[in-house]
């Protein structure tokens, strides 16, 4: 066994690490109930993501979060891309790449997090980001698109 290559672990290494939440503002619903309900759902869990590692848990445990936030990543992708394609939403094709390639990065997070340090923290500040910035910028496009046409849920 070698004793100089330090463990792997999920936690940055760099000393008392705080990453920030996001916390969910109303200025983030896209008018659209199930889909709001979703994006309330996953800020949740990606601050419960992000709690698990600040307060150093169990490397097992941070990863059933991750898992969680994974698997309600693609339950709501999915929603919106039926949506979509059952109301004829226009930017579809660009927003279904913008979804495969989040969900490509996404599933790269466990070698980031694994090698810990800055690509630990360029993943929790990835995520958080792109969370609000994908929902501020084109789900709220997609929010307008179905209300003008009385989709409701």
């Amino acid at each position: 066994m070698d004793l100089s290559t330090p463990p792997k672990t999920m936690k940055p290494n760099l000393s008392d690490p705080r990453w920030g939440t996001v916390s969910w503002q109303d200025g983030f619903g896209v008018g659209h109930a199930a889909i709001d309900a979703d994006h309330k759902r996953l800020f949740e869990l990606f601050n419960a993501f992000v709690s698990a590692v600040n307060a150093n848990r169990a490397d097992s445990e941070i990863q059933s979060v991750l898992t969680e936030l994974l698997d309600y990543t693609n339950h709501h992708f999915d929603r919106e891309e039926r949506l979509m394609q059952e109301h004829g939403y226009p930017d579809f094709p660009t927003h279904k790449i913008m979804h495969d390639t989040f969900v490509r990065q996404i599933h790269d997070v466990n070698s980031a997090l694994d090698a810990g340090g800055e690509k630990g923290a360029f993943v929790l500040g990835f995520l958080g980001k792109w969370l609000s910035g994908h929902i501020l910028g084109v789900d709220k496009k997609l929010g307008a698109y179905l209300r003008e046409r009385g989709v409701e849920e």
